[in-house]
């Protein structure tokens, strides 16, 4: 969904961000957290957060877009295409 970090409407600090997500992913495989369980989390608590920050309209049209992407990715893909 985000091609490059540097694309035109990616909002400042989004790579401190991403950096904040992946050493929490980092510490849950070290804390011996299935890895399925931390994705679903980060979801749940994802979707959560923004639908009560940008309301459920805005929420429902960025998860279809969400959807879209991951439907459009090839099979295998790396992090990237999606981000």
């Amino acid at each position: 969904m985000i091609e490059g970090r540097e694309a035109p409407g990616v909002p400042a600090g989004f790579e401190a961000a991403l950096e904040l997500v992946r050493s929490l992913w980092t510490e849950g495989r070290q804390d011996g957290v299935p890895e399925r369980l931390v994705a679903w989390a980060m979801m749940v608590e994802a979707v959560d957060r923004l639908a009560a920050l940008d309301g459920p309209g805005a929420t429902a049209g960025f998860l279809d877009k969400l959807g879209r992407a991951v439907l459009d990715t090839p099979p295998g893909a790396g992090p990237g295409p999606i981000q």
